[in-house]
């Protein structure tokens, strides 16, 4: 087993976003593939859609990853999103914490936030050269004021140590990222049985109408795809929302 993630970890004290800083780095040519970014703060941290991810500091895992395959078709960048979705959910799992994925790129334990994941990629003609998968997961924090978010310290009462539970994450992130560069079949099939509603009757928001649907698949493009009075909709990140 050839281990990809975390030969070369590099511990920062704070920076703007451990994805801006492991993106300047790789074009400087001072990381490489596998590169683990952390900071124990950031004064920018990125979310989702252009928000800002705020987190108190020293207390939770800001890092990035540095993934660059070979002769990865972007076809199959979602399957980025699927092998570490699972690797953080599994690594949760360790801790003795369930988790689902809210798609496309949350884990919730007990219906409420403690990790998000923003996935940068750049293209080169019809493959990935290279994506930076930054993931926030909060681990010691215990007050996020207006927010709905949790952390491991409130939904286990323990504290841990931000790099033992990095290490934890590598671990996984070297085993599902195995699987997504054999191709394998059952990524997929994980991550559904993993996903926050799969196959559950709930309210979604599209188009500024509520409607009843079930999430029944992921596209390969990495579209969430919901039943709808027996029609298949397809929805992209920014068209949707759970009610």
């Amino acid at each position: 087993f050839r281990m990809l993630f975390g030969k070369d970890i590099i511990h920062l004290s704070d920076v703007d976003s451990t994805n801006n800083f492991a993106a300047k780095l790789f074009s400087d040519k001072l990381c490489q593939n596998g590169s683990v970014i952390m900071s124990d703060c950031q004064t920018n941290g990125k979310g989702q859609r252009g928000t800002i991810w705020q987190s108190e500091n020293g207390k939770n895992l800001l890092c990035t990853f540095v993934y660059s395959p070979d002769n990865l078709s972007v076809e199959y960048q979602t399957q980025i999103n699927w092998a570490t979705s699972l690797a953080v959910l599994k690594t949760l799992g360790k801790f003795g914490l369930t988790a689902k994925i809210k798609w496309p790129n949350d884990l919730l334990v007990n219906e409420t936030k403690i990790c998000g994941i923003l996935i940068e990629n750049q293209v080169s003609g019809n493959f990935l050269s290279t994506s930076f998968i930054g993931i926030g997961l909060n681990i010691n924090q215990q007050n996020f004021f207006d927010f709905p978010a949790t952390s491991i310290r409130n939904e286990s009462g323990n504290t841990f140590l931000i790099r033992e539970i990095l290490d934890g994450l590598i671990k996984e992130m070297n085993h599902y990222f195995l699987l997504l560069n054999s191709r394998n079949l059952e990524l997929k099939k994980e991550y559904l049985s993993s996903l926050y509603r799969f196959k559950e009757k709930s309210f979604f928001e599209a188009e500024n109408q509520v409607f009843k649907g079930t999430i029944i698949d992921v596209s390969s493009a990495g579209l969430l795809v919901i039943e709808k009075n027996g029609k298949c909709l397809e929805f992209g990140l920014k068209t949707i929302k759970y009610c």
